[in-house]
């Protein structure tokens, strides 16, 4: 009788070990889900509504904030690029392991800095200095993000069950190309371009782009 109730629990342990791995999981997406969902409101609250001293209000008084609203923009797509390129690399994943979990709070690291960046930037959006640190926040969030990718690839995909050489160099270059774009930004500053530097970031969609065009895997045809 004890060996037939050591035989069941033995039998049960696996199914134990699937709900704990899947609580895990689940805890890891949405702790995820919630700091990129603070992090965009934080960025919100730096949006101080100008003062009027007509009561039906001064259009030209919101002039002044067109710099704040222009970086609350460019903060927005850029977190929404890395937001969907986390939900890319993790959409996927069938199993937790503790190296993924690390790698994705330094991913979130950076993450959690764009509202400091991003509002010092708005203040001073012509400045060469804040625009330097905000390029370098979004290159180590970049280089972070591409950290997570060869993390959870690694191993031929056993956390996502399986992943070829060619989707993980696909990966690793889309996660790249915020970093290229932000890390050519700082170069040009540390050469004097500031005008220059601060159109850096329309070279993020066509690296995506260029990543999808030349790196993205093909379906295999179906044989005849």
């Amino acid at each position: 009788m004890a060996r037939a109730a050591g035989h069941k629990a033995n039998h049960q342990s696996p199914t134990a070990r699937e709900s704990l791995d899947e609580r895990l999981l689940n805890r890891l997406l949405f702790f995820t889900d919630a700091v990129f969902a603070i992090v965009l409101t934080l960025m919100v609250l730096d949006l101080k509504p100008p003062s009027f001293d007509n009561p039906l209000g001064d259009p030209m008084a919101l002039r002044g904030m067109e710099q704040h609203f222009f970086a609350f923009l460019m903060s927005f797509v850029v977190i929404s690029i890395f937001w969907l390129a986390h939900l890319t690399t993790t959409r996927r994943m069938l199993h937790f392991d503790w190296p993924s979990a690390i790698a994705n709070l330094a991913f979130l690291f950076p993450i959690c800095l764009l509202p400091f960046a991003t509002g010092w930037w708005g203040r001073e959006i012509v400045a060469g200095f804040p625009w330097g640190m905000y390029c370098l926040v979004m290159t180590v969030t970049s280089l972070a993000n591409i950290v997570l990718v060869l993390v959870v690839a690694r191993g031929g995909g056993r956390l996502v069950g399986g992943c070829t050489p060619a989707e993980t160099r696909y990966r690793v270059a889309r996660a790249a190309s915020p970093g290229l774009a932000f890390g050519l930004g700082v170069v040009l500053l540390l050469a004097g371009q500031v005008r220059v530097a601060q159109f850096c970031w329309v070279l993020i969609p066509i690296l995506l782009g260029l990543a999808t065009l030349f790196l993205k895997p093909r379906p295999a045809r179906a044989e005849a």
